[in-house]
């Protein structure tokens, strides 16, 4: 017997404020997070020569597919979009 769970992410981003409040950690945290690499960003679009001031948005899809592969057992993991 096949089990069939389904994963809605309602955002695939997040700010490092939205995090913080989600995982009920301190936003000083996340952002050094962020800085050690520790959580994966939206790539920032930068100007050639200049560093962008763009806010690093959390990726909660990549950070839902990192849980699920580390999952022990049998999984298959398929992508759909909505619709």
């Amino acid at each position: 017997m096949t089990i069939q769970i389904a994963i809605a992410i309602p955002t695939p981003y997040v700010t490092a404020q939205q995090f913080a409040d989600l995982a009920k950690i301190p936003v000083a945290t996340v952002k050094n997070k962020i800085r050690n690499g520790e959580l994966p960003i939206r790539k920032k679009h930068s100007t050639a020569g200049s560093a962008s001031r763009e806010t690093p948005l959390i990726n909660m899809v990549a950070l839902t597919l990192e849980g699920a592969a580390s999952y022990k057992g049998n999984l298959t993991i398929n992508i759909e979009e909505a619709e």
